[in-house]
């Protein structure tokens, strides 16, 4: 039995050796892809060590309740010196952060076990503190074992105070709610750090994930890292058609998964016993089992969304507590989530709506976002609409050729942006058709979501004066991506998504970093809180280049339009009022940033409602209705009575957004006034 234990020893070792070879192989391919294609390479130097240690340190512990600080002062010895590894081949230093972060866990494991063992109370005497400002590690284990306490009774207790708005009702029932979500957070707290420890295997595979990530991001945010899971659920945001199991998830407050919807046609909708509102419990595949409340949003979304996992097993819970498994297998489905779609909307005439949820294609070349659009604009034709709203609210990109083609609809031929590589060649990349297929006034609607493909088409129709953009300044990324395999074999499973070209506007400027600024700017709830680009570390920088472009502008006089529109909003009660919340939410996140929290169910209680008031607001402003009418264009409706239930409820949500939407009702009330001159 010695002869194989030492054997299996051996064996392992070896693969580990291997393993560290592998992962120093890997991580030059990845830097000869980036140094010969990126669109601004960087030295690997001392710069990009401290960035790659100090990124992976606060991914592996963000919270700072894994590593004591005398292992971390124990590992900065290898902070400049990562560059050094790559060149000498010698990733070794995994093999030490994987060390000290796996005891960090084990040690934190065994606390969380012993408090549970100490009937710790939930009404204490004890403060949690919250500062945006970074934390420490604790020195000694004494220190871990205090903080874990605070975090365990403050998760117990938040999830208490959202069970109900009503205090004094929870208070009545606190002994017995708080004996439940004691035992509930010690399982969550349990369960996560033993499913980081399943396996040597998974744990070593999430410490190299993370270099990998790491390294590509000091490029630029967008350059990254992808196994074939994440290359798969990537490309399925920017599909018309995905592998779909048909359910459509949402997830409350705690992180607890919901079915959301079913659609028609898929293996979900044909179980029958699936239906809205069932808890998602485990997920699990050939003999891997994920429970849900402990597993990563990402390993949940790559077994959901990735096509190498066609078939999985869901456990499921009904309202009234029963579980039962599902065999669920993937189909091919048009991706309702990602699809454009269109209604007729009227103030004093009718106008065209389209939404564009992101700039899809398919394989095939059929399913396309310029195709659909181009089919509901001629559906749209037929109702007489006198202008178009096209909405890109919470579009976040996709195919680059989706967006030219897009232009191409709406500009007459000419070009539609400008391309430039890393040895500053500039590609004109231009609509070559003759024609237009819609000629009417344009609204473009964006936000601070509006990121890529959307903003290059925006760029287009803004330059162009082709169209008015209203909303918010945009998200600020002008940068496109190519996803390419580390090795160019069939069994590949590693791949970067590579920084490979800036595009610039026809004038030669660029909203990377600043965003399109809308031609009318309005008010919008939680706009202080929007992330953008130029938040990024590694950022790339704005600039601009010379360019030889032609193109003729469209003779439109937006002037008096946007004067009048400023107006408007200025005097806008609706809006007056997303300013007056806006300030409240100023006011509550400056109290925010460091506060000190009695651990009492007092203290949890009045902390998580003390911004009731403000959502209380927001909710009572999103009820409001716009004295426009919606409706489905001609077309639609005379297939409305084919359409599943699914499709209706669908229709009718999409409607409701619509209809409660101030931003569409100043964008009818712009068109009717840009045809009325």
């Amino acid at each position: 039995m010695k002869i194989k234990a030492y054997f299996f020893l051996l064996t392992l070792n070896f693969i580990f050796s291997q393993s560290k070879q592998e992962n120093c192989a890997t991580i030059s391919k990845i830097n000869a892809l980036i140094q010969g294609y990126h669109y601004q390479p960087k030295l690997v130097d001392d710069s990009l060590s401290s960035y790659v240690f100090k990124t992976i340190i606060e991914k592996l512990d963000r919270e700072k309740n894994v590593f004591l600080q005398s292992e971390y002062d124990i590992l900065t010895k290898h902070q400049y010196q990562i560059d050094n590894y790559i060149t000498n081949q010698d990733c070794s230093f995994l093999d030490e952060i994987a060390k000290y972060y796996k005891k960090g866990l084990e040690r934190k494991l065994k606390n969380i076990e012993i408090l549970e063992t100490e009937n710790i109370g939930l009404n204490t005497n004890d403060t949690l503190f919250f500062t945006k400002n970074e934390n420490s590690f604790y020195n000694d284990e004494k220190g871990i074992k205090k903080i874990l306490k605070k975090l365990i009774t403050y998760e117990a207790l938040k999830n208490i105070a959202f069970m109900s708005k009503n205090k004094d009702s929870l208070q009545q029932h606190f002994v017995a709610l708080s004996n439940t979500e004691k035992l509930k957070t010690f399982d969550t707290f349990k369960c996560r750090i033993k499913n980081q420890l399943r396996d040597e295997n998974s744990f070593q595979e999430e410490i190299k994930t993370i270099f990998f990530k790491s390294f590509c991001n000091y490029f630029d945010p967008h350059t990254d890292y992808f196994s074939y899971d994440e290359k798969s659920n990537f490309l399925s945001s920017v599909n018309a058609l995905n592998s779909s199991f048909g359910i459509l998830f949402d997830a409350n407050e705690n992180d607890e998964v919901f079915v959301s919807d079913i659609i028609p046609g898929s293996s979900a909708f044909e179980n029958e016993k699936i239906e809205a509102g069932d808890q998602v419990l485990k997920i699990k595949y050939k003999e891997e089992e994920h429970p849900v409340s402990c597993s990563s949003i990402d390993l949940i979304s790559n077994l959901i969304y990735s096509d190498n996992y066609k078939e999985l097993e869901f456990t499921f819970r009904k309202k009234n507590g029963e579980t039962f498994n599902v065999l669920l297998e993937k189909k091919i489905m048009k991706a309702f989530e990602n699809s454009a779609y269109s209604y007729v909307l009227h103030l004093k005439n009718n106008f065209g709506y389209i939404k564009i949820p992101s700039f899809y294609s398919s394989d095939y070349g059929l399913n396309t976002l310029s195709n659909d659009v181009a089919k509901e604009i001629i559906k749209l034709k037929i109702d007489n609409v006198k202008g178009l709203i096209i909405d890109l609210q919470y579009n976040g990109g996709g195919n680059v050729d989706e967006a030219i083609k897009l232009a191409g609809l709406f500009i007459d031929s000419g070009p539609i942006t400008i391309a430039v590589d890393n040895e500053k060649n500039q590609t004109v990349l231009k609509d070559y058709n003759k024609g237009v297929l819609f000629n009417e006034p344009i609204i473009l609607l964006v936000n601070g979501f509006s990121a890529s493909a959307s903003e290059l088409f925006a760029n287009a129709l803004q330059d162009y004066k082709r169209a008015l953009i209203l909303g918010n300044p945009s998200y600020g990324k002008a940068t496109m991506q190519s996803i390419v395999p580390i090795e160019d074999t069939e069994w590949n499973k590693d791949f970067v998504n590579l920084t490979v070209q800036k595009f610039y506007r026809i004038t030669g400027k660029s909203h990377q970093a600043t965003g399109i600024i809308p031609d009318i700017e309005v008010p919008n709830l939680f706009e202080q809180v929007v992330s953008r680009e130029k938040e990024f570390k590694t950022v790339l920088l704005n600039d601009e280049i010379k360019t030889q472009s032609r193109y003729k502008i469209y003779n439109n006089d937006f002037s008096y339009i946007v004067k009048e529109s400023k107006e408007r909003i200025i005097q806008s009660a609706y809006f007056n009022a997303i300013n007056d919340i806006n300030k409240d939410i100023d006011s509550y996140l400056i109290n925010k940033k460091e506060k000190m929290i009695p651990l009492t169910f007092d203290g949890v209680f009045d902390d998580i409602n003390e911004s009731s008031f403000i959502f209380e607001k927001v909710t009572t402003l999103y009820k409001e209705k716009f004295p426009f009418t919606i409706a489905k264009n001609s077309y639609d409706l005379k297939k409305a009575s084919l359409e599943s239930s699914f499709l209706e409820q669908f229709s009718e949500k999409q409607k409701e957004e619509i209809q409660s939407s101030a931003l569409i009702s100043e964008a009818l009330t712009i068109l009717d006034r840009l045809i009325e001159k």
